[in-house]
């Protein structure tokens, strides 16, 4: 496992230091303190997206079946 720096850890991802630093703080990202240096796994980032991914909830309508009516007129029947 390669530990990387806060800053490096943000560069390599693309994310603010602010926004790694205060997930760190809330205590979302994996990270460790050695003699007062904040290191963080490479793969943190990586871990918290995959920890936290929202899957789809998928369509309860088939493409093409969606009707929609005009306001006051009532929609055709679905066949």
């Amino acid at each position: 496992m390669q530990l990387l720096t806060l800053p490096k850890l943000a560069a390599q991802s693309g994310w603010p230091e602010s926004r790694v630093r205060r997930m760190v703080a809330r205590g979302l990202l994996s990270h460790i303190r050695v003699n007062g240096r904040l290191l963080l796994p490479e793969t943190a980032i990586e871990d918290y997206v995959a920890n936290h991914f929202v899957k789809a909830a998928g369509r309860s309508t088939p493409m093409g079946r969606l009707i929609l009516a005009n306001p006051g007129q009532d929609p055709e029947p679905a066949r």
